[in-house]
């Protein structure tokens, strides 16, 4: 029976050869952006391009050599319990909006110090009738 519980955030890898080939993600690690009943949004940095996957051809993996800014959306992803994300890239910044259902002042001065000197500009503004959306933007 396939795992269910993925979160947002978490660092995942397809096991079907067929769709690993078809899709071109043989070996990737991808990152959870949503998840619906029965699907996993789930994002591949090196292609810059995310699919929709059936909870049943995929793991979680716990990885440890990520790319700076799989690591840097994770933790963000875990510190606002997001829902979903989406990623805005430019030739200098990245802006990562995220949507929650709430999130604590002292998260955001949080995550505020962790991005440091990339530091740009941090967001919260309304999404719907019971949603969020946190937006943290930082220097590429």
């Amino acid at each position: 029976m396939p795992e269910k519980n993925f979160r947002t955030g978490d660092f995942v890898r397809c096991t079907s050869t067929y769709y690993a080939q078809q899709l071109d993600i043989g070996g990737l690690t991808g990152i959870v952006m949503g998840t619906k009943p029965h699907h996993i949004h789930v994002w591949f940095e090196s292609q810059k391009r995310s699919y929709w996957l059936s909870y049943d051809i995929l793991r979680r993996v716990e990885e440890e050599d990520v790319s700076p800014l799989l690591s840097r959306i994770q933790l963000i992803t875990y510190a606002v319990n997001a829902e979903e994300w989406e990623l805005e890239e430019t030739a200098e910044h990245y802006k990562l909006l995220c949507y929650v259902d709430e999130v604590s002042f002292e998260t955001l001065l949080e995550l505020r110090t962790y991005l440091d000197l990339d530091y740009q500009a941090l967001s919260l503004g309304p999404e719907g009738m019971g949603r969020m959306i946190a937006q943290f933007t930082w220097i590429r």
